[in-house]
């Protein structure tokens, strides 16, 4: 009843009056054969309509190709150009650089404008209607999304390295089961519900909403395994202490811990490594891979030493991609922050009182947000998995969502204009220069040639000597006190770094020297 009542306020409901002429009572499918059997002179147009229920009329109008366009108001533009729209509105959004409805208008008035066209629409633009009908038309094609906005380093992301990323990936993947193949990512539960759409007067000025809010936040780890299994969580609270109220009624299995920042660093990926990720390796055999980011607070000396002994494999994805290849981000943690608001929502009617979520009560909201998605749990970690290309491992899941993919004929537009969106998603600005001080008299403009001048006085003569790392034994004789220099002999000192003197014990252990002694400086 609901979806009926749905539809009727969406599209206008034409009642047939009494008395009224009686129109299209039949199918296409049955006035095309009727039509072709005319054509061919095997029965007659009477006998076609006695045969097909058609009317006589419109058998022999469309044998003759007469009256071929549809009842009711023609299309303002031809078939040609809204199919070309099409494939420009789609072209723009695969780019990154999707249209709304007004610049939908404005590029179709332009467009009139410059084939001296605008009496269709009696000079103006068009309208919401024609907007409205046209996305009906094309339904098959276009749809009105809410856009996610992502980094310009994001949309850079280049197809090369991708298919590199794939072809590493396929490699490392051989001969490994899917209860073996691991994806971890940490993720945040905020305190912050964010607006929603209440019902209130018409015309009201101020919608508002009396609900405390804060933007703390917990952080969690989660891991999932390709076959679909959820490993226990690991969560770090923003403290500098940990109680045990903050750990009991959680979910089994759960581990516990805190930061100053609330976000993971290396002692506590180290701790959750050992506490989770192994206590899954020692139950399995043969390679096991584990996917996730490359953030450094990720990884240290322990993990990779720890990795060398259970044979696990460490596979970090490319950066900037994680929206693409991040089985976790692209098809479950969208479903749990909606689960979680609905909790979140819950908790603030029942503690009106509370500002934050408080600790204490966190472990078992959290245990409640899992039994809530667990149903979905298995499934939506498949899909991110297959979404991914990760497993089964098909590079083309993920490559198909970007742009340069394609070429103009999938698009069907003109090479131009595909070779101006490429330059839009990934430019290449200006490089902009370092700005100095200049010193000027008060009330005394400059131009640009005494600034050259005054930049050319004020350059120092650099030494051109080849460099040459000092001997430790003799670090005494090349330490001199800055405060006997003068203008006159000023050095100006540019050290060159290489991989042998970065490597060098002596020289790491002369610039520890160099800067616990005040005053001194180097002479090389």
């Amino acid at each position: 009843m609901n979806s009926k009542s749905n539809a009727c306020t969406k599209r206008k409901r034409n009642r047939r009056k009494v008395g009224s002429r009686n129109y299209k009572n039949y199918s296409n499918e049955m006035l095309d054969i009727a039509v072709d059997l005319v054509k061919q002179k095997i029965i007659t147009s009477r006998q076609a309509e006695n045969q097909f229920g058609t009317p006589r009329r419109t058998i022999l109008n469309k044998a003759k190709d007469l009256h071929m366009k549809t009842v009711g108001g023609q299309k303002k533009l031809t078939d040609i150009e809204e199919e070309n729209l099409v494939n420009v509105l789609v072209a723009v959004g695969e780019y990154g650089c999707p249209m709304t409805k007004l610049d939908l208008k404005m590029l179709v008035f332009n467009y009139l404008e410059k084939n001296s066209r605008t009496d269709i629409f009696n000079g103006k633009m068009p309208g919401n209607t024609w907007v409205e009908q046209f996305l009906h038309r094309h339904a098959s094609k276009l749809s009105v999304r809410t856009t996610q906005n992502i980094k310009k380093v994001r949309a850079e992301m280049g197809l090369q390295d991708m298919k590199k990323f794939f072809d590493n990936l396929q490699e490392t993947l051989k001969d490994v089961p899917p209860n073996n193949i691991l994806n971890y990512d940490e993720t945040n539960l905020s305190d912050n519900l964010g607006n929603s759409k209440c019902i209130f007067r018409r015309g009201i000025k101020y919608p508002e909403m009396i609900l405390k809010n804060s933007k703390s936040c917990v952080s969690i780890m989660f891991t999932v395994s390709a076959a679909g299994d959820c490993l226990p969580t690991y969560v770090v609270y923003k403290a500098t202490n940990l109680y045990s109220e903050w750990v009991n009624g959680g979910p089994n299995g759960t581990r516990y811990n805190c930061t100053k920042s609330g976000w993971f660093d290396s002692a506590c990926f180290e701790d959750y490594f050992r506490t989770i990720i192994l206590k899954w390796a020692k139950n399995l055999t043969g390679p096991k891979v584990i996917i996730g980011d490359n953030l450094s607070s990720h990884l240290n000396i322990e993990v990779v030493e720890l990795c060398q002994k259970y044979d696990i494999r460490f596979v970090f994805l490319p950066p900037n991609s994680t929206h693409l290849t991040q089985p976790l981000d692209v098809a479950f943690f969208a479903p749990l922050k909606i689960e979680w608001r609905k909790i979140l929502t819950n908790y603030k009617i029942q503690n009106p009182g509370q500002s934050t979520i408080n600790k204490k009560h966190f472990p078992k909201l959290l245990i409640e947000l899992l039994e809530n998605i667990k149903l979905r749990e298995t499934s939506n970690i498949k899909s991110g998995f297959r979404a991914a290309g990760i497993w089964p491992v098909n590079a083309r899941n993920v490559l198909k969502r970007m742009p340069e993919y394609f070429d103009e004929e999938v698009y069907g537009i003109d090479s131009a204009l595909l070779d101006f969106l490429q330059k839009t998603r990934s430019p290449k600005p200006m490089a902009v220069k370092r700005s100095k001080k200049l010193r000027t008299e008060p009330g005394k403009s400059v131009c640009a040639a005494d600034i050259l001048l005054k930049t050319n006085t004020n350059k120092r003569v650099q030494n051109k000597e080849p460099k040459k790392i000092v001997p430790l034994e003799n670090y005494q004789d090349n330490f001199i006190d800055i405060e006997t220099t003068t203008q006159d002999n000023e050095i100006n000192i540019l050290e060159e770094l290489n991989p042998q003197t970065f490597l060098s014990p002596i020289y790491i252990i002369q610039i520890a020297l160099v800067k616990s002694v005040s005053h001194l400086l180097i002479i090389i």
